[in-house]
């Protein structure tokens, strides 16, 4: 055999070796990936075992089926491997719920196109966004605050449902609007992330009975019910009685809101955020009626996850499903909410709900992360692109809270001590967070 024979041989041996190598390491990584999002899916995501019926993980990536059936068939609606998970996470990132749903739809189970790829790049370089000062611990930090609900009178808040309105034993007449209570909250919150050289944006302002769209509900039902009652492909006598026979809680719940939620995720998307805070205040289920003070009082924050049996049977709520999965966000979002739990508890003084107080509705649709934070697919939990804290920081009508809250009126700029208490708690939250950010980012 010659010696050019032989370096032949040898170099062929070498480079199969090399590539059985790179082979065998790449599939490590596949099978290693794999195994993290198997476990996400059930730290996060899978309420019920049927949702497995819907998508699979293994070491080829990620596959998502229009149904059961189709999954027998092998037939899948979307797939992603491993080598362009980077590029689908960009496209969740980057990119707003619509360019991120067409594209959900448009690649089905073919690689992303080059085109595909082009816009994205473009776009994280449009969203990078450098901060003008660093003598600010929040400098160049975007925070959006959703102060819940609406009401700034009472009759709006018992057209929510979101209100106590109760008389003490030793006469002391108690009046709370959930919706009062969340904007004098934000107000406050708003005023010291600003100190501290944040950018705020707030989805609802002023005490007008008006959510995202500025247009009051009976402004609103005035100018655009009928018309997205004729989008339902009602019959007349449908439409007339909704219009005329229905309780005003029906039509805010199942019409307003649902339009309502949507602005407010998509106006919050639009100014992509590092941190969102959703704010509530709890009220306790058992105390029927809310006429008389509660002896319970606890915390509790939710985070995006938690899908029901039937909760992957659109097109939309798959891709939705996939987003939640893969984005960072949803991690973020978990470490986001124990900060300002903590806080819930140190600050505040409330403890975290737990197993032996645990809401019945909590079992039912949520799923336990540890320490009163709970994966839940809420709406806005659902909608938005950023990492976000869903806080109920305490129950209003605990037998303490109700004289602390009392007395609150952000119309007449009466702002109650304690909730600029709750105020602070979430600046601490966030604040802790950021740092945590920053330490996890530094080399």
């Amino acid at each position: 055999m010659s010696r050019f024979t032989f370096k032949y041989g040898l170099c062929f041996l070498i480079t199969l070796f090399l590539s059985m190598l790179i082979t065998d390491s790449h599939a490590q990584i596949n099978a290693k990936l794999a195994e993290y999002y198997k476990r996400r899916a059930n730290k996060y995501l899978v309420k019920s075992p049927q949702l497995h019926e819907y998508f699979s993980i293994n070491e080829a990536g990620i596959t998502l089926y229009p149904s059961p059936l189709h999954r027998k068939q092998r037939k899948p609606e979307f797939f992603v491997s491993w080598d362009e998970l980077s590029v689908l996470k960009d496209v969740f990132e980057f990119s707003d719920r619509e360019y991120q749903y067409q594209v959900y739809c448009t690649k089905g189970v073919r690689p992303f196109t080059s085109d595909t790829r082009m816009s994205i790049n473009i776009l994280k370089g449009i969203t990078n966004i450098t901060p003008t000062t660093i003598m600010k611990p929040l400098s160049g930090i975007r925070v959006a605050i959703d102060p819940g609900h609406i009401a700034a009178d009472m009759k709006m808040a018992k057209v929510e449902g979101r209100f106590i309105d109760m008389k003490l034993e030793d006469g002391t007449k108690i009046q709370l609007r959930e919706g009062d209570l969340t904007l004098t909250t934000a107000y406050v919150l708003k005023d010291s992330l600003e100190k501290y050289g944040a950018e705020v944006y707030m989805t609802r302002q002023g005490a007008v009975n008006a959510g995202a769209s500025k247009k009051t509900y009976n402004v609103w039902k005035k100018k655009h019910l009928q018309s997205k009652l004729y989008g339902q492909k009602l019959t007349k006598k449908q439409m007339m009685h909704i219009l005329y026979h229905s309780p005003e809680s029906r039509i805010y719940r199942q019409y307003y809101l649902q339009d309502d939620l949507e602005m407010r995720a998509d106006s919050i998307n639009y100014f992509k955020p590092d941190v969102t805070v959703v704010l509530h205040y709890n009220a306790d289920e058992l105390n029927s009626g809310w006429k008389k003070p509660s002896r319970r009082n606890f915390s509790m924050v939710f985070v995006p996850g938690s899908f029901m049996a039937k909760e992957l049977k659109s097109k939309r709520d798959r891709y939705d499903f996939l987003r939640i999965l893969i984005s960072d966000y949803t991690k973020d979002s978990y470490y986001l909410s124990k900060f300002i739990m903590r806080e819930f508890e140190e600050t505040l003084n409330v403890p975290a709900v737990g197993p032996h107080n645990e809401p019945r509705y909590l079992k039912t649709v949520g799923m336990s992360l540890g320490n009163g934070i709970y994966a839940r697919n809420l709406r806005l939990c659902r909608l938005l692109n950023s990492p976000i804290c869903y806080g109920e920081p305490l129950l209003q009508d605990n037998e303490y809270e109700l004289r602390a809250l009392n007395g609150n009126d952000f119309k007449t700029n009466k702002i109650s001590p304690r909730v600029i208490e709750v105020a602070d708690s979430y600046l601490k939250g966030i604040m802790n967070y950021i740092q945590y950010q920053k330490n996890q980012n530094t080399p």
